[in-house]
């Protein structure tokens, strides 16, 4: 799930940091402030209406070089496209699906009750970004990509976003393959800290704008709709934007600008670290958990997170429920498999105290009764293990 299924599913796809309505974005020839020191932000009147982008691209670096106390250190190039050659930009970028990778994400999800068993995940991942995706900061080329033909009020807050995510890969490296290619939730925390990190710079941007302007952008940002794939998909890409500006709010309220760029140097590594900024700044790691078996060849195995646990237990329990069960999760480990037409997982937990495992069990029984036969507790105690399969 959110960790490395969400890793998977959007690294299978090709797809670096890219997001919902809203968490993207770039233009056409940007020109980048160098050296160092503390820009000073340009005037609020600067900004908001349409510019022409030669014109809006400056003052939105000088206002994103403010918001984050760091200089481009070279020029970033920014590419305004139409809608069509927007989508084959994106599809360019993403690459071929891989195939294997997005069984092992679909085996999870339909193992626990939330896609059915014939989802075509790298179809409706496609979909999603293809309506939903306003623009993209490549890590691997440097540029900017932006849906847009000129530099409107919802496109100049997407720059905003955008060029803070040129900024801190030119001061800290956003491409990191050995976070991609961990099996546990390190991805997750760390798009989850620079995507807070630029949604941060485009709420503050926004905040700049006149009510009509800001209401202009916001209409721009929602303008892709809500694309007919599964709920759980919309939520695992809009995750990160969800909750990285109050995880990121929490680390310079706890310490400034200097902590937030000391986050990329350490960046959180859990969704428990990202949902409680204290469980990272107290450093509570996630407890080992032992791998527990599979009743077929493996498919997938990796952690479900505080996240997973708790998008889990909502789709049957309620939220209310669901977000009181997984608070206090400790650790995880999950297997899949398939088992004839079926997928099956089996999961075993740990959580920090007995009051939390208290509340995962009553949780988990609710669930196991509405799961209509297809889950089970197998073991519960200081580890709790259950199995779930797909219909």
């Amino acid at each position: 799930m959110p960790g490395r299924p969400l890793t998977r599913a959007v690294a299978a796809l090709g797809l670096a940091a890219v997001a919902l309505a809203g968490c993207s974005g770039s233009g056409s020839h940007g020109t980048a402030a160098h050296g160092t020191g503390s820009p000073q932000p340009t005037a609020a009147s600067s900004y908001g209406g349409t510019l022409p982008l030669s014109v809006a691209i400056p003052r939105i670096e000088a206002f994103v070089q403010a918001e984050r106390g760091l200089r481009f250190k070279h020029k970033v190039k920014v590419t305004l496209l139409s809608s069509k050659q927007f989508v084959a930009k994106l599809r360019a970028t993403q690459g071929k699906d891989d195939a294997a990778d997005a069984e092992k994400t679909r085996s999870t999800l339909a193992a626990l009750g939330l896609i059915p068993a014939s989802t075509d995940l790298a179809k409706a991942f496609h979909t999603a970004l293809d309506a939903g995706v306003i623009g993209f900061y490549d890590n691997k080329s440097k540029q900017l990509y932006v849906r847009g033909t000129k530099a409107s009020p919802g496109v100049q807050a997407v720059l905003s976003h955008e060029l803070t995510h040129a900024l801190t890969d030119q001061w800290f490296g956003l491409d990191r393959p050995a976070i991609d290619k961990d099996t546990q939730e390190k991805s997750l925390g760390f798009t989850t800290l620079l995507e807070g990190d630029a949604e941060r710079t485009r709420m503050a941007f926004e905040a700049k704008l006149s009510p009509a302007d800001r209401t202009a952008a916001e209409k721009e940002e929602s303008s892709g709709g809500t694309p007919k794939v599964p709920q759980i998909v919309l939520e695992l890409i809009s995750l990160p934007y969800a909750v990285g500006p109050t995880f990121v709010n929490a680390v310079v309220a706890h310490g400034g600008i200097k902590a937030l760029n000391a986050a990329y140097r350490s960046p959180p590594v859990s969704s428990e670290q990202v949902l409680d900024a204290n469980a990272y700044f107290d450093r509570d790691v996630p407890k080992h958990v032992a791998v527990p078996k599979a009743d077929g060849t493996p498919l997938d195995r990796s952690d479900l997170g505080q996240v997973g646990l708790f998008l889990m237990l909502a789709k049957r329990i309620g939220q209310s429920d669901a977000a009181a069960a997984s608070r206090g999760w400790g650790g995880d480990e999950y297997v899949s498999w398939k088992d004839g037409s079926r997928y099956c997982l089996r999961d075993s937990i740990v959580m920090d105290d007995a009051d939390a495992n208290a509340r995962l069990h009553t949780a988990l029984a609710q669930w196991v009764h509405d799961s209509d036969g297809k889950a089970r507790v197998e073991s519960s105690g200081t580890t709790t293990t259950f199995r779930s399969c797909s219909s």
